[in-house]
């Protein structure tokens, strides 16, 4: 599907019919079909009736199926076969075929139009040529129900390892396909969309920035920023607690805001790296054992990473005069190292597991990893690093 020419609402508000029906006549059905329905109700039917008639007929089809279901990504030109044709008259009906989006893969229907299976044409060229398509074509159950939502048929598409899937309605007769083009775009558009959603802007999107009007985006923003800061009250607290132990050691002071940044960047990278692999299929409640141990691995070498760069800063910027007596620099370092690195690992874990979790929550990772885990990191980072710190140094 290429998206880089498709209009968007404000775009196509200020074309002319005839600009919009010469745009819809160099587009497949299924794409002419997403544009139509970005169109108010009134003007879609006064164009679609403007389009010519067994195309107006298959455009219409498609656009009375809604974006959020799989009906809306599916195209309705695909190649078909009948069980009893012979594969050579397979072959000859494939190459004859100028509408299909692909002819390297046919799906064999009966005379009521369901689905029996699939054929592709490299095995018709390989098979004799007296031998029928009901002799090689594949049976499997693959398909997609067409009033299956987008993204989990998009996902389906995506996981099967096949070029297109056919879909079928209730009676289980082929209507169309979804293409693995198609899907993907699908799940980049929910990738866009649930990383949006991550930077903690609620309510509906819109394509274009500068045209949000400023009180729709600050009340769209307002909710989480008021709700993470009151939960940022916590961070304060714990420093209040330890705040004996800053007066007794200044320098830990110094080496507060490298904690919160680096577990915020270690849990936001992880998080980030994993909705976006959830939303594009690779991921799932299955993978999750793998996703952490994975995850931990990679936490220790950047933790190792920054242990040796805290250890080395401390030790050569930090000045041996402010050190209480009982205590070298040698130990401030290895106490302010260790800390910073189990943030780096608890951080990381925290990162994966909370879009692991809302994943089994059946609830939207974008929404519970978002930069609540920001304020989740924060406030144990700095309960880890007083915890560590103030017990290797005795303070």
């Amino acid at each position: 599907m290429d998206t880089k020419h498709k209009p968007e609402k404000k775009a196509l508000a200020g074309m002319a019919d005839e600009e919009i029906i010469r745009h819809i006549d160099t587009l497949q059905p299924d794409d002419a079909a997403r544009l139509l329905r970005k169109l108010p109700a009134k003007r879609r039917g006064a164009i679609n009736a403007r389009i010519a008639g067994g195309r107006r007929v298959e455009i219409a089809r498609l656009a009375d199926y809604s974006e959020e279901v799989a009906g809306g990504l599916m195209n309705s030109r695909y190649a078909d076969l009948g069980p009893e044709t012979r594969c050579s008259d397979a072959v000859r009906q494939l190459v004859a075929e100028d509408a299909a989006e692909t002819i390297y893969v046919a799906f064999v229907v009966d005379d009521d139009h369901r689905l029996l299976g699939r054929v592709g044409l490299r095995d018709l060229l390989r098979a004799p040529k007296d031998a029928l398509v009901a002799d090689i074509m594949t049976r499997d159950g693959d398909a997609i129900a067409v009033d299956l939502p987008a993204e989990e048929a998009a996902r389906q598409v995506a996981q099967s390892g096949r070029t297109v899937l056919p879909v079928i309605d209730a009676r289980r007769r082929l209507i169309g396909i979804i293409s693995y083009d198609d899907a993907y775009t699908q799940l980049e558009e929910e990738a866009s969309e649930d990383m949006e959603r991550f930077a903690a802007v609620t309510g509906e999107t819109q394509p274009d920035y500068l045209n949000v009007p400023i009180w729709r985006d600050f009340a769209r923003r307002a909710p989480w920023i008021l709700g993470l800061a009151v939960a940022g009250l916590l961070a304060g607290y714990v420093v209040h607690v330890y705040e004996n132990a800053l007066d007794a050691l200044v320098i830990l002071a110094l080496y507060m805001p490298m904690v919160a940044d680096t577990g915020g960047n270690v849990g936001t990278q992880t998080s980030g790296l994993l909705i976006r692999s959830i939303a594009t299929g690779h991921v799932n409640v299955g993978s999750g054992l793998r996703v952490l141990g994975r995850e931990v691995r990679v936490a220790l070498m950047l933790a190792a990473m920054l242990f040796a760069f805290a250890w080395l800063k401390v030790l050569f910027i930090s000045n041996s005069a402010d050190v209480p007596q009982g205590l070298t620099l040698h130990m401030i370092a290895f106490a302010i190292g260790t800390a910073i690195a189990v943030q780096v690992i608890v951080s990381a874990v925290i990162g994966a597991v909370l879009p692991l979790f809302a994943l089994t929550a059946r609830q939207d990772p974008a929404i519970m990893a978002g930069p609540a885990l920001t304020t989740i990191v924060d406030t144990t980072g700095l309960l880890m690093y007083f915890m560590i710190t103030t017990a290797i140094l005795g303070l």
